[in-house]
């Protein structure tokens, strides 16, 4: 995540697969950095109450998950990213 002119890899993300949280974090848009963590972070009622990480350990597909970071993304007025081939 790019804050200011630094980027940062948030601790959360350590146990995760890098490519599955790009793929999440792209579809979240040109959200900012700190609405991005907050949907990270958050319970979301989508997933029964679990944030994304612990869903995510839960086996819950990279594609609902990808999903709802889009539908979050867009509710919040973003543009959509073209994801990276």
């Amino acid at each position: 995540m790019k804050v200011g002119n630094r980027l940062y890899y948030p601790q959360a993300f350590l146990g995760m697969d890098r490519e599955t949280v790009a793929t999440i974090c792209r579809a979240l848009g040109d959200l900012g950095a700190r609405e991005k963590l907050m949907f990270w972070l958050r319970d979301h009622g989508t997933l029964a109450g679990k944030s994304v990480a612990v869903a995510l350990e839960s086996g819950v597909p990279v594609s609902k998950l990808q999903r709802l970071a889009a539908a979050w993304a867009r509710e919040r007025g973003a543009a959509l990213v073209a994801a990276a081939a």
